[in-house]
């Protein structure tokens, strides 16, 4: 009877090895035929993004040789013992997928691919035991003491399975946000909710209330799109403007209501009226050329300009009366190459919070200031680019600069609630290189101490890409042609808040 038991127990510990030689070896080559993909849903993942490049090689490899070590008797015990391990950070992983993640795509190839995660959590419990019983059925033919050890082996290898993941996951999380070896994590729930027809592809974000985005207008600048924020129904008017006063095509409209502004930096005039009447009947004009101006209140704006003195590009406030008095900003700019064109970029207001956001360009920085405009920190996206890459023909003279080439990293940029939102020109480790080229990314991150957070895609509408956003609580709003697509950032919200 016990030589019967003892060939029971050797044929079950033969399958189960015969099992697992198979899966291992199934599931390892199914992922180095197609390692990129396998590295590109590591990166995904919440637990391993950071570690995407080691492990992509690491996991099939230790599963060739655990296979490998089960084939021969010698090992197999020690081939036991090593797929009990690799098996329970197997099953920790898809516990804290579970029970942290909003989406990871599967990060096993073949027809594992196809189970859902909690499926795919009972085939690997299951795994579990088996091997747990083959290890005690090994066990069973020496003496207590030797089981016991097994046993207790066993319980050792599968609490440092679960620790090492969980180490894996603080770890990876601490470096994903704070050190970020540029692999970006998508949140795939940020979907599109829908298209409106603008009728025209030359509108732009000038302001909004409660009832209304106000659209200022590229081409036609006396003319405003009213936007419902309700039903989306786009009204269209004309501003009046007394002829003596008639702004050129440079001019930029800037909302913050009562008050509706018409912005010429170019020749240093601001025009002023009310919103609802749409007629200007106030006029300011300065003496100092401006851009990338933003409105700060409806007594200033934070803007741009030439320095004389420091010889680069500046912020300045400027006071909204009579020949616009203004101050310079100093010390907020860095320049790296000629301070013109490498401190070139974009500033944005988060009225939510009261802070400015001045991003670069050219290089993978960004500047976070109070509502005084005094320098916070210094933020970082994800990209390596430290250095604005630029070809520069001349920068003898102010205005007489030109840039023959450059290499683009931020290329619009928007804040609010706390979260800066930037849409990126560099493609990071590990992206699939398709979905990259036919899609816009924008990344997020926390402007509470400038971490990354998620990035999400925008696609194309009616073949016309992405040129400009802005963003309300809980919609992302982008300028696609005349198409302004509305996408649902709950998903996103959720898990950066």
């Amino acid at each position: 009877m016990s030589t019967q038991k003892t060939n029971y127990s050797h044929i079950f510990i033969d399958l189960v090895c015969y099992f697992y030689i198979l899966l291992f070896v199934y599931a390892a080559t199914s992922k180095l035929i197609d390692c990129e993909q396998f590295q590109v849903q590591l990166a995904q993942s919440p637990l391993l993004s950071a570690y995407a490049g080691v492990l992509a090689w690491l996991v099939p490899l230790s599963e060739y040789v655990l296979g490998s070590m089960l084939l021969f008797s010698s090992l197999r015990k020690v081939g036991l013992y090593g797929s009990l391990g690799l098996m329970s950070a197997f099953t920790a992983y898809i516990v804290i997928i579970l029970n942290y993640a909003d989406f990871v795509p599967c990060s096993c190839g073949g027809i594992l691919e196809s189970l859902g995660w909690t499926e795919h959590l009972i085939f690997n419990g299951v795994c579990v035991v088996l091997v747990l019983i083959a290890l005690v059925c090994k066990g069973d033919r020496t003496s207590s003491r030797t089981r016991i050890t097994s046993i207790s082996l066993s319980l050792g290898i599968m609490l440092l399975s679960t620790s090492s993941v969980l180490l894996l996951f603080w770890n990876s999380e601490q470096l994903m946000h704070t050190e970020n070896p540029f692999i970006r994590r998508y949140s795939h729930g940020v979907k599109k909710m829908k298209s409106i027809d603008l009728k025209s592809a030359s509108y732009y974000l000038a302001g909004k209330d409660s009832a209304f985005f106000y659209l200022g207008n590229y081409r036609t600048p006396l003319r405003i799109g009213l936007l419902n924020r309700v039903t989306d129904s786009l009204m269209v008017k004309t501003i009046e403007v007394p002829e003596a006063d008639l702004p050129s095509t440079a001019v930029q409209l800037r909302i913050n209501p009562p008050y509706f502004y018409l912005i010429d930096g170019q020749i240093s005039q601001v025009l002023r009226g009310d919103v609802g009447a749409w007629k200007s009947y106030q006029h300011f004009n300065g003496k100092i050329s401006f851009n990338e101006y933003v409105l700060r209140d409806t007594t200033a704006i934070v803007a741009r300009a030439y320095h004389p003195q420091t010889l680069q590009q500046d912020l300045l406030s400027i006071q909204l009366k009579d020949s616009l008095p203004y101050q310079f900003l100093t010390g907020i700019l860095e320049k790296q190459v000629d301070g013109y064109f490498d401190v070139d970029g974009h500033l944005n207001y988060d009225s939510v919070t009261e802070h400015w956001v001045y991003t670069y360009n050219y290089r993978n920085s960004f500047q976070v200031l109070d509502q005084d405009v005094n320098l916070q920190y210094t933020g970082h996206t994800l990209d390596t680019l430290e250095q604005a890459q630029l070809r520069i023909d001349s920068i003898s003279k102010p205005g007489q600069h030109k840039l023959t080439g450059s290499l683009l990293v931020n290329a619009t940029t928007y804040s609010h609630n706390n979260l800066l939102y930037i849409l990126s020109k560099v493609k990071g480790r590990y992206e699939p290189t398709k979905p990259w080229e036919q899609t816009e990314t924008i990344d997020v991150y926390s402007l509470k101490d400038g971490s990354y957070r998620s990035s999400f895609y925008v696609y194309p509408e009616k073949e016309q890409r992405l040129t400009r956003f802005f963003v309300s609580d809980k919609a992302f709003y982008g300028f696609s042609g005349e198409h302004l697509v509305v996408y649902d950032l709950n998903p996103l919200l959720n898990v950066t808040h």
